[in-house]
């Protein structure tokens, strides 16, 4: 067997106690390199008839394969006899002592025993060998005149000066140690707290993510998480999704304050229509999913039909004024995997036909819905890209401690019949067509061109097919060089699901982006999943905080606690975060009071077809 087998067998270190391994096999050396000269001596000495002393070295050797045996046999031994090994070093002082003829020569041992004094763990141990050491030089040192009739003793005498530097030895390394391993358990205690800290964050953050910021119900991520761990075979889940009739037009009409105490009026009632077996969750401004478990299409659909009725016999009053609530309802059972989408099919069926009707999900609905969709759309979008009615709009990005504009968020729209049409109803069929890289290479020609004329930054939003495609790179440096943008001005903008989702092949691509010094946000941060890890893997120079959280600020308290969560972590990791739908002058002060560094919303500007190309102060 090898040395190093020998030393080390018994024992199965981790990669994270190499140093202990030290320690183990230095141990272990001096207990074999004992048992050694130990029974070098015994056979010395008995060969020469001083059986007195060879009968101590037998001892010895006794004591040093015993402890030898004690630490290959269990782990946490070694931990716990730390003081035994310094009391067993200090009786092999003691043996060598009698048995060396000189006192000078015992100095060699002294190297010994303050390599054992490195060995000890904790700080009482420490004390104990600052303690031991004081206590065994003066027992050496008072034996010989206490009982000075005992020959064996008056061997051990020192001289006065040989005692002063052992004893200095001793105690500065002993209480050196001590110190020492003080200071690493505060430092190791100091990173704890951190640590736990930070997990109590994310656990906070990971709550608080799954709930609606202002109703407190459950969100659409917690809906799709039950549906996922719903122990049920999938015919017994139905959902029954409901959207509150003219919400857009009671806003419009009342204010958004208004239309908010609705929404929170109708969850405080549907909740009394919860059960066991049903829950509630809040899953988009106004619209409301019941999960029904162990259920069949008939519970759902008396479900709806009570709601309905319950909703026709009342009226809600909100500050003085009375309005009735109807709701359009979508119905869906079966398949857990698109049940969601099912509902959603079924509730904009509903919606087509009027106000306050309820449609249920059928294969028929789906194909007509989509086939209405896709036929519009995917002709739509082929003519808007060939015919080249796609336009670059630009929303000012403020820095919250100069409080003026000092890059820009580059946002597609499309033209039809004369109108700007948001990009939420064009790019499904963009990315269906295959055509969303075509959308992002028109946006990298548009903004290249258009800020070659300033030295704001800007940032421009890419997608999982670019990624996909491979081609981003390359193009990015093409257009760098043709209008002569640094890429330290452009930030390459990702929603948080793609990071969550992604391949090598991506995670590769946004190592070259970041050796080209191209900036890396990610955008929407804690609308979905957040993976917090993957802050990590990529790097990101920019966290944008999802508006969810932002526009409620004022009156939300978890909102609040969610977006310190998020400037905390952002900070840890060395990035700026950006809170989108700002909207007014309440919601910014807090904003910048919560330490978020840029602001971007419609209180500063909303997206226009152009931009200023200085720096402007919102004072100006």
């Amino acid at each position: 067997m090898r040395l190093d087998n020998l030393l080390t067998s018994g024992f199965d270190f981790s990669p994270e106690e190499s140093l202990l391994k030290f320690q183990y096999k230095l141990v272990n050396s001096m207990f074999l390199a004992g048992i050694v000269i130990a029974s070098i001596a015994a056979i010395i000495r008995i060969g020469i008839g001083n059986t007195l002393i060879a009968s101590t070295d037998i001892l010895l050797v006794a004591s040093f394969v015993t402890g030898f045996l004690f630490l290959r046999k269990d782990k946490s031994l070694f931990r716990r006899v730390t003081t035994i090994q310094i009391i067993a070093v200090f009786t092999l002082f003691t043996v060598i002592a009698i048995a060396l003829p000189e006192n000078s020569v015992r100095l060699v041992w002294y190297p010994i025993l303050i390599m054992m004094s490195y060995l000890v763990r904790g700080i009482t141990v420490g004390l104990w060998t600052y303690a031991a050491s004081i206590v065994a030089l003066i027992l050496f040192y008072a034996l010989p005149y206490l009982l000075p009739d005992v020959e064996l003793f008056n061997r051990l005498h020192f001289h006065d000066t040989e005692l002063i530097m052992a004893i200095l030895a001793y105690s500065t390394i002993a209480l050196f140690h001590t110190f020492s391993t003080l200071q690493q358990q505060k430092s190791i205690a100091s990173l704890r707290r951190a640590n736990q800290r930070i997990k109590e964050q994310q656990n906070e953050l990971y709550k608080q993510l799954r709930s609606y910021p202002t109703t407190k119900l459950p969100n659409a991520l917690s809906l799709n998480e039950q549906i996922k761990l719903a122990d049920t075979t999938s015919d017994d889940l139905s959902i029954v999704t409901l959207a509150i009739d003219d919400y857009i037009i009671l806003a419009d009409e009342f204010g958004a304050d208004y239309a908010q105490k609705i929404v929170l009026k109708t969850a405080k009632i549907l909740q009394k229509f919860t059960q066991s077996h049903i829950s509630l969750y809040h899953v988009a401004p106004y619209q409301f999913s019941f999960l029904l478990q162990n259920s069949r299409e008939e519970d759902a659909l008396r479900l709806t039909k009570k709601i309905r009725k319950h909703f026709e016999h009342i009226r809600i009053n909100i500050d003085a004024i009375e309005i009735s609530i109807s709701f359009s309802i979508g119905i869906a059972k079966g398949d857990c995997e698109k049940l969601v989408t099912h509902a959603d099919t079924a509730l904009h069926e509903a919606q087509r036909t009027g106000i306050n009707n309820y449609k249920i999900f059928t294969e028929d609905a789906q194909r007509t819905q989509e086939q209405r969709d896709n036929i519009y759309w995917n002709s739509k979008i082929k003519e808007i890209i060939h015919q080249n009615k796609l336009k670059v709009y630009y929303q000012p990005i403020v820095d919250n401690k100069t409080e003026k504009i000092v890059k820009y968020e580059c946002l597609i729209r499309a033209i039809d019949q004369d109108k700007i049409i948001p990009p939420y109803l064009f790019l499904q069929a963009a990315k269906t067509r295959g055509m969303l890289p075509a959308i992002t290479r028109f946006v990298i020609d548009e903004s290249f061109r258009l800020f070659e004329k300033s030295d704001l930054k800007f940032s421009i939003n890419i997608t999982e097919d670019d990624l996909h495609g491979n081609y981003l790179a390359t193009y990015l440096e093409k257009k760098s060089h043709k209008y002569n943008i640094s890429p330290d001005r452009v930030y390459l903008e990702v929603l948080e699901n793609i990071t969550a989702a992604s391949t090598e092949e991506i995670l590769s691509q946004f190592q070259k982006f970041k050796e080209m010094d191209f900036g890396i946000s990610i955008d929407d941060f804690g609308a979905e999943a957040s993976n917090f890890s993957r802050l990590l893997t990529y790097n990101a120079d920019i966290i944008k905080i999802d508006g969810i959280f932002i526009k409620n600020l004022d009156t939300d308290e978890n909102s609040r606690k969610i977006v310190e969560t998020i400037v905390s972590l952002a900070q840890k990791l060395g990035a700026r975060t950006v809170a989108e739908f700002v909207h007014n002058e309440t919601i910014y002060k807090i904003v910048k009071e919560l330490g978020v560094d840029y602001s971007q919303g419609y209180y500063f500007g909303a997206p226009l077809p152009d931009i200023m190309t200085q720096e402007v102060s919102l004072a100006t």
